[in-house]
């Protein structure tokens, strides 16, 4: 969606008119064309300002969607390590604190050279 303009502020502020005999007076038209060669600069300096944003967000949406596309393989990875568990199931933060407990001094026996499912 690029604008196009017929003429650039540099072009309407080098324009040079043709004297006649009665025509307009030189200093109003150019007093007007200053005006007119403002707007095209802000016209010019908004449109690449506003290019520059509109690339600026793409680039955030890609990286937002890999994100996404990363965060929905998680998930799934999930579902199916989880997928075991019933809604009737009592799952509450103790049960999981638990569990993680037990994980951690597991792990600490392997370490140390014992087999936890040996003791007794």
């Amino acid at each position: 969606m690029a604008i196009k303009l017929v003429l650039s502020a540099e072009q309407i502020g080098n324009k040079v008119f043709k004297g006649v005999p009665r025509g307009y007076d030189p200093y109003e038209v150019d007093k007007f064309l200053d005006q007119i060669i403002l707007d095209y600069e802000r016209v010019e300096n908004n449109y690449l300002g506003t290019q520059t944003e509109i690339d600026a967000m793409k680039r955030r949406i890609a990286e937002l969607e890999k994100e996404k596309a990363n965060l929905e393989i998680e998930v799934g990875k999930y579902k199916t390590k989880y997928s075991k568990i019933k809604p009737t199931d009592n799952v509450t933060d103790d049960n999981i604190n638990l569990i993680k407990r037990i994980n951690t001094l597991e792990t600490f026996l392997w370490q140390n050279g014992f087999n936890p499912h040996n003791i007794k």
